[in-house]
C-alpha cells in the first residue's frame, strides 16, 4: 500500500504545527524522519493516525481518503507504536501482544486460538517468545519496547509507524530494536519511523524525512540527504559524517559531533 500526504497541514486546534507537507512512502520501504524537538514529528504521526484531525489537504492510502474511513478500518491498515507507554496493569507480554487482534475481533468478543496464534508468531518473530508469560512492568525497557512491536505485529498492518522508537533505551536495547525494524522491512512491512539520532537513519532507512518548524527541509536516500550541512541546518550544531568500512566488509557512515 502506498500512503500519500498532500498539502497536509496538522496541528491542534489552537496551534498550528506544520503546513503544505507532501510526500509518498512506497510498499515496504522504511522512512525514518529526523528533527528536533518540537518540529512536529509526532504531530504528524497523530494525525496520519487520525487520531487528529487534519487542517488542511489529505491524506490516502492507494489514492483513497482516509478522512472518512471508520476507526476499525484505519486500525487493520495502520499500527502505530508510541514513544513511550506507561503501564498500571501487570499484564503478562501475551496480553499486552494480543491487545493488536482488538481490530480484528468483535467489541465483546474473546480472542480466539487464531488470536493466540497470530500473536505468539508476533512474539517469535522479535524473538521474545520467552516472555509470553512475563509481566510486562517487570522487564526491560528494550523489551517493553519490543512487545509494543509484537502488539502492532498482530495487528496484522502492512503500515506500521513508530514513534522514535529508540527513545530511553540503552545500547544494547537500541541495537535489539534496530534488527526488529530491519527484520520487519524485509518481511515486506512498511515502516514510518522518527528518531533523533541520524546513525539510526543511515543503519536502517531506505529514505530520510527531515523535518523543521513543520516543513520538509530535505528528503531522500540518507547518505545522500545526511550531511554536514544538513545536519547543521537542522540541529544548528556542526557534526562531521565519517565514511568507514565495517568488520563485514561493507562501507558505513557515522555522524561525530563537534564538542568544545
Amino acid at each position: 500500500m502506498t500512503l500519500a500526504v498532500n498539502h497536509l497541514a496538522f496541528g491542534y486546534p489552537d496551534h498550528r504545527v506544520g503546513a503544505d507537507l507532501n510526500l509518498t512512502i512506497n510498499p515496504g520501504e522504511v522512512l525514518c524522519f529526523l528533527g528536533p524537538n518540537g518540529c512536529g514529528k509526532t504531530t504528524l504521526f497523530k494525525t496520519m493516525l487520525r487520531l487528529l484531525k487534519a487542517q488542511g489537504g489529505n491524506i490516502t492510502i492507494d489514492g483513497e481518503d482516509i478522512s472518512q474511513w471508520p476507526r476499525q478500518r484505519i486500525a487493520q491498515v495502520l499500527s502505530y507504536v508510541p514513544q513511550q507507554h506507561d503501564a498500571y496493569f501487570p499484564f503478562t507480554v501475551m496480553e499486552v501482544v494480543l491487545m493488536g487482534r482488538s481490530a480484528h475481533i468483535g467489541l465483546f468478543a474473546s480472542p480466539s486460538h487464531r488470536d493466540y496464534e497470530i500473536a505468539r508468531q508476533a512474539l517469535n518473530s522479535l524473538k521474545i517468545e520467552h516472555l509470553s508469560d512475563a509481566v510486562y512492568t517487570h522487564i526491560s525497557g528494550g523489551e517493553r519496547q519490543l512487545t509494543l512491536i509484537a502488539r502492532a505485529l498482530a495487528q496484522q498492518t502492512i503500515l506500521v509507524i513508530m514513534d522514535e522508537p529508540t527513545a530511553n533505551l540503552d545500547f544494547g536495547n537500541q541495537v535489539l530494536v534496530l534488527n526488529a525494524v530491519q527484520r520487519l522491512a524485509r518481511s515486506g512491512i512498511t515502516i514510518i519511523m522518527s528518531s533523533h539520532d541520524p546513525d539510526h537513519a543511515f543503519q536502517v532507512a531506505s529514505r530520510v524525512a527531515m523535518l523543521k518548524d513543520g516543513r520538509l527541509a530535505g528528503i531522500g536516500a540518507p547518505q545522500e540527504v545526511i550531511n554536514q550541512a544538513s545536519l547543521r541546518e537542522l540541529y544548528g550544531v556542526e557534526v562531521s559524517v565519517m565514511e568507514f568500512d565495517t568488520a563485514a566488509g561493507h562501507t558505513a557512515k557515522l555522524c561525530v559531533p563537534m564538542i568544545g
